[in-house]
């Protein structure tokens, strides 16, 4: 277990380190996106603020408990899972799985393994309080009531029932009550009605755009990258809804695909195929995944990470349509719910195969995955079940990998 220099230590946890950072990221990516580089600012600063030494409260959250609850109290939300997937993207995830190794399973999910090396490594931001949902993943609460241990801070669970009965309504409302008042006895802030009106507000704005989005980018060929799409686009989506970041990157997303579909310009020149990505994630270190995809023509048009679930929030009733929007989640409850979205996607973006990845160590992504490649093969759509993992490159195949998809490639019209 070899932790990080006490040294680079103090440059990656010192705020300063990220304001000299920023003009030189900005330099660096001049000719990238501009949604993306929003997406890096918007990085930038979340750490700046949660390292800074008069900080605000910091708020750890799993990647399916709305953050609309952290921006309400001013709170910096801070989102461990996707900090793993990040680094993991510049190849350092190796680093910290191997420094948790012995902490937790192998078998268990390695966003959580990753982050409990960096926790024990002492590079992330101390939390406040954290709050996980049992949203679509029962480990998530285990795993941070444990890291709520190791830092010695209060966890406030959300239990998210089943179904989307009445009941099942009143019970999450009455939960989600108590969070907000044990939030505000915690951080020594009052509710504040008029703040949380403006943040529903923000949260509603964002969920337009990424509506708009959504529709626009149904257009034949594809206007953006589902490689992209599954990560600082899904990254926004986790992160910043309630913020005004949120509004500005929708916003920058929205002008570059309406540039795209204007003149006509496909991300890639030669789509012959359109792809549907199931599951929310994607390995984040270097695979030939996307490449093999394109050098066949298939262009991965949608991602099931990105799909719209949750209805418009109430600005008269925040807490209750926060419920609504949990609830809503199609991977949460019956399978249906998660086989209609589905079917809605592939009409959508006139889908011509299905690929289904599904992480090692992770039950939610394996779990349903032959019967809903069993329903699509039913209706005669080619699917492909691709095994791996998301942040540990040594559970990654690339023999195997570039056999499965492009057997899978040769079926798909």
């Amino acid at each position: 277990m070899n932790k990080t220099n006490p040294f680079l230590r103090f440059l990656i946890k010192n705020p300063s380190s990220y304001r000299i950072l920023k003009p030189l990221l900005e330099l660096f990516n001049l000719r990238e996106k501009e949604p993306y580089r929003i997406w890096l600012r918007f990085l930038i600063d979340i750490l700046i603020d949660a390292f800074g030494k008069k900080r605000k409260a910091v708020i750890w959250m799993n990647s399916m408990t709305p953050t609309e609850i952290a921006y309400a109290f001013d709170a910096i939300p801070i989102m461990p899972e996707v900090i793993a997937s990040i680094v993991s993207n510049i190849g350092l995830s190796g680093r910290f799985l191997s420094i948790s190794e012995g902490k937790l399973s192998t078998d268990t999910c390695s966003f959580h393994r990753c982050i409990l090396g960096l926790a024990m490594d002492n590079l992330l931001p101390r939390p406040t309080v954290i709050i996980s949902s049992s949203n679509i993943c029962d480990g998530a609460n285990k795993f941070y009531h444990y890291l709520s241990s190791f830092y010695q801070c209060p966890h406030l669970f959300i239990d998210v029932p089943y179904d989307e009965s009445e009941s099942s309504l009143k019970y999450l409302i009455f939960q989600l009550e108590k969070i907000f008042k044990d939030l505000s006895e915690i951080l020594s802030i009052p509710i504040d009605q008029n703040r949380i009106y403006k943040i529903i507000s923000n949260s509603n704005h964002s969920r337009s755009l990424l509506e708009e989005i959504n529709k626009m980018r149904q257009t034949i060929p594809s206007p953006f990258p589902g490689s992209e799409g599954l990560s600082y686009l899904l990254g926004m989506n986790f992160w910043s809804h309630g913020s005004e970041r949120a509004i500005e990157f929708y916003l920058a997303l929205k002008r570059f695909i309406k540039m795209m579909t204007n003149f006509g310009k496909a991300y890639k020149n030669h789509e012959r195929m359109r792809i549907l990505w199931l599951h929310q994630i994607r390995p984040y270190y270097q695979t030939e995944i996307f490449k093999i995809l394109q050098r066949h023509g298939a262009m991965v048009s949608f991602e099931e990470g990105n799909y719209l679930y949750w209805p418009p929030l109430e600005v008269k009733n925040p807490i209750g349509s926060i419920a609504k929007k949990i609830l809503s989640n199609i991977w949460q409850g019956p399978l249906e719910k998660r086989l209609n979205a589905i079917s809605e996607m592939i009409k959508d973006y006139s889908i011509n195969g299905v690929i289904h990845f599904s992480p090692w160590g992770c039950r939610q992504g394996t779990g349903a995955s032959s019967i809903i490649g069993d329903f699509l093969k039913e209706n005669g759509i080619p699917f492909l079940l691709l095994p791996g993992d998301s942040i540990d490159p040594n559970n990654y195949s690339a023999g195997q990998t570039r056999t499965r998809l492009e057997a899978f490639l040769e079926i798909v019209v």
